[in-house]
């Protein structure tokens, strides 16, 4: 087989590309564009990696998007290069962050493990019996919330699923550990606005608002409204409020992915977001870290309790089933 065939095999059955990788794709595009890069700037990962605040593996899945489409290209010992100036950028997340089939999985999963139907171990098998999907769609998924940090791979063939919100009491703590953090990054003397980001963040909030809710869509808000949290703690220049946001953020990705409060606490989040933004543009850092404050009460007494009926409900009823 000579080496071009070899490379369409093997570009065959390549993965696709996962909805983290696509996201990031198209946020490196805005990126450049707001900077006015121009043909043959050098794409460090470790910059992007400290800029959108995750690891090498999605930031180079982007940029072999990016490759593959033709705005960058690889090059000996040094990485990625712009080929020409980015004058249009998608101001929306491309065509695939939208499956159906991949965000329908996120929230059974989301649901199952919330309801103790998922184990904390298990196996792509398992899974694939468990929701009736096709193995693909179990790898492809398995492999965003690795991206995610919300699963790890074992050794051999299993998954483990990372530690999340589990309890009422867990839910009421972090509340209270945010309602410290959160309007304290708002106020440090370290604190620089990014501007750019925060016009994106605001017409990606407005446009979102103009959909028409589906449960599917559990999915993006919950990466919109994690973007929001963590752009601004990373705004506070100090790195240990990006940390404990990261953290929280990652904590509480099931119980968003899998949304049962309703999409009018969906626009009231907007709308709360768009306010503290609005506050942060006018510089008025004082209102913002109060509006903040108030955005997290408001949350924390919309969502419904975390109890047993929404906790672990079916593991304690096949428990019980199986000792009648």
């Amino acid at each position: 087989m000579n080496r071009k065939a070899v490379a369409g095999k093997a570009a065959k059955g390549a993965a696709a590309p996962s909805r983290l990788q696509s996201e990031l794709a198209a946020r490196i595009l805005r990126l450049l564009k707001e900077q006015g890069s121009g043909p043959g700037y050098h794409l460090v990962e470790l910059d992007l990696c400290e800029h959108f605040g995750v690891s090498r593996t999605p930031i180079r899945g982007a940029l072999k998007i990016l490759a593959a489409q033709g705005a960058v290209e690889a090059r000996a010992n040094r990485g990625f290069v712009l080929r020409e100036p980015i004058t249009a950028a998608p101001t929306s997340a491309p065509v695939n962050l939208q499956d159906e089939e991949d965000k329908r999985l996120f929230i059974a999963i989301a649901k199952a493990r919330n309801t103790g139907d998922l184990p904390a171990e298990c196996t792509q098998q398992e899974i694939v019996r468990l929701f009736d999907v096709k193995l693909s769609t179990v790898v492809r998924v398995l492999r965003q919330l690795a991206e995610l940090g919300l699963v790890e791979r074992k050794a051999g063939n299993g998954w483990s699923f990372n530690s999340s919100i589990d309890s009422e009491a867990a839910q009421a703590e972090s509340y209270a550990f945010r309602n410290v953090i959160e309007p304290a990054a708002l106020l440090q003397p370290t604190f620089k606005l990014d501007r750019a980001w925060l016009r994106e963040s605001r017409a990606r909030h407005l446009a979102f608002q103009r959909k028409r809710w589906r449960p599917v869509m559990a999915v993006e808000f919950y990466e919109m409204n994690s973007d929001f949290h963590e752009q601004l703690a990373r705004c506070s220049g100090n790195r240990y409020f990006l940390s404990v946001v990261q953290q929280q953020n990652q904590l509480r990705s099931f119980l968003n992915f899998h949304w049962i409060h309703g999409v009018g606490r969906v626009l009231a989040s907007i709308e709360e977001h768009v306010a503290i933004m609005d506050a942060l543009e006018t510089g008025d850092n004082e209102y913002a870290a109060a509006l903040m404050r108030s955005h997290l009460g408001s949350s924390k007494t919309a969502y419904r309790p975390l109890n047993q009926s929404e906790f672990g409900s079916t593991a304690e009823s096949r428990k019980r089933a199986a000792s009648a």
